[in-house]
């Protein structure tokens, strides 16, 4: 009994002694403790995380958060302060960097602290949860995420007398195939200026494979084989040739604005989207902030709805994009920087977080708060799209960013030079297996 009195007293003296130095810091008006958060966030994202970060300062004094962000070449930077030994004491990581951090042991398994935290994977939509979890490790806290969707103008869609080929259910929606949206797009495009050149287009041209990867899954393919181990029979298998025809089809018959946007990008789409210049738009939850104003002020009666299926599917299946809040092992402040990435992917940051409207929260309970404020039906509509959609490759499959470059060439080799799609599927698919030694 002495003993255990002994060490209580020792206890509560460290104790003491800890709050009394913490006191003298927070009184001097120096921070006893600097926590770096690595992130790609700008602008006005950047501006609510940094209102994210002073909240956890406010409920921990003498901790000062610096938020380092590079949305340029974040990967590459992050890596090389990690291997230099100067890591962040936080980082984002996106989906598709996963495998790179996780295999090389950059990210800390953070499941023995998920209790302490107050973290709960069955509180966040399971598909996010799953990709940032190996076994019964997590490498990260889900912080947000948005599936890939189709923006449909309803005034362009009425003006053209096929506003009742949208789906009426947000979720997948059986029936909602290739082609109505093709008949859909098709009756739209007009040449209103009398010009002779059309300048209402149904769709814009999806030459990236995170965009276009739904249309393959929806017609029943793959560009990968199961596990991920090659893309010969996959990538130029026939559901991907299925789409690339379709896709492809839609530009060659003028659905889409001319080819110098096929290797160029498109930088006016949202534009001509808003200005009824476009009837389909297909994007993620990200660039609903650039419409909110103006579908609240009734300028753009905008829907959000599932990304059309081939005859052959019931349903179509998106993919989804995450991102989520990780620790270094080598963290110069662990036990501090295990607590802040809990806090970033709490519900109260989620909320906070929210306001920017660029992603869905992770946790299903504070989408839901978000979802039952928004008058518009927008949120509701994009959280019936998770259902039954599937995670990029990029969060299982390292190096996928090197299968995406390569991949651009299918679709561009038919529409700028006319080759044949299967040839240059094969010719992709051969070089990408050959390179990753498949």
């Amino acid at each position: 009994m002495r003993s255990r009195r002994w060490q209580d007293f020792v206890l509560a003296t460290v104790v003491l002694a800890t709050l009394v130095l913490m006191a003298a810091a927070c009184s001097s008006g120096e921070p006893s403790t600097t926590l770096r958060v690595a992130l790609w966030a700008g602008g006005h994202e950047l501006e609510i995380e940094r209102q994210v970060a002073d909240r956890y300062e406010a409920l921990h004094p003498g901790v000062r958060v610096v938020l380092e962000s590079a949305p340029n070449g974040y990967e590459e930077r992050l890596l090389t302060s990690i291997a230099a030994g100067r890591p962040p004491d936080v980082y984002l990581l996106d989906s598709p960097d996963i495998p790179t951090f996780v295999e090389r042991g950059l990210a800390l398994d953070l499941t023995p602290y998920g209790e302490a935290l107050g973290f709960r994977p069955d509180s966040v939509f399971a598909q996010v949860a799953d990709a940032f979890r190996r076994g019964e490790s997590m490498f990260a806290l889900p912080k947000d995420f948005t599936p890939m969707v189709l923006y449909a103008n309803r005034r362009v869609l009425a003006d053209a007398g096929v506003d009742n080929l949208l789906p009426v259910a947000s979720a997948p929606t059986p029936g909602w195939t290739w082609t109505d949206f093709r008949r859909a797009a098709e009756a739209v495009v007009a040449d209103t200026g009398g010009d002779g050149r059309a300048d209402v287009f149904g769709f814009d041209f999806p030459r990236n494979l995170y965009q276009w990867i739904p249309f393959v899954w929806s017609a029943g393919g793959d560009i990968l084989a199961p596990g991920g181990s090659g893309t010969a029979g996959y990538l130029d298998g026939p559901g991907a040739l299925e789409a690339y025809r379709f896709l492809t089809g839609l530009a060659e018959d003028g659905l889409t604005p001319g080819a110098q946007f096929v290797q160029q990008g498109d930088p006016a789409r949202e534009a001509r989207f808003a200005s009824g210049g476009q009837a389909f738009l297909l994007s993620g939850h990200w660039t609903l902030p650039v419409f909110r104003d103006l579908v609240e002020a009734g300028a753009l009666d905008l829907a959000i709805v599932p990304i059309p299926h081939h005859s052959s599917q019931a349903v179509a299946t998106s993919v989804l994009y995450a991102s989520g809040w990780a620790v270094a092992p080598n963290a110069p402040n662990l036990r501090r920087a295990i607590d802040l990435a809990g806090f970033l992917a709490s519900p109260e940051a989620q909320r906070i977080r929210a306001r920017s409207g660029l992603a869905i929260p992770s946790r299903m309970d504070v989408a839901a708060e978000i979802a039952a404020a928004d008058a518009t039906g927008v949120e509701d509509a994009f959280i019936a799209l998770v259902e039954g959609a599937r995670m990029t490759w990029g969060a299982q499959v390292r190096d996928f960013s090197r299968i995406e470059a390569l991949a651009v060439e299918i679709m561009d080799r038919r529409l700028v030079r006319g080759e044949a799609l299967a040839s240059s599927a094969a010719d992709v698919a051969r070089r990408i297996d050959a390179e990753f030694g498949w």
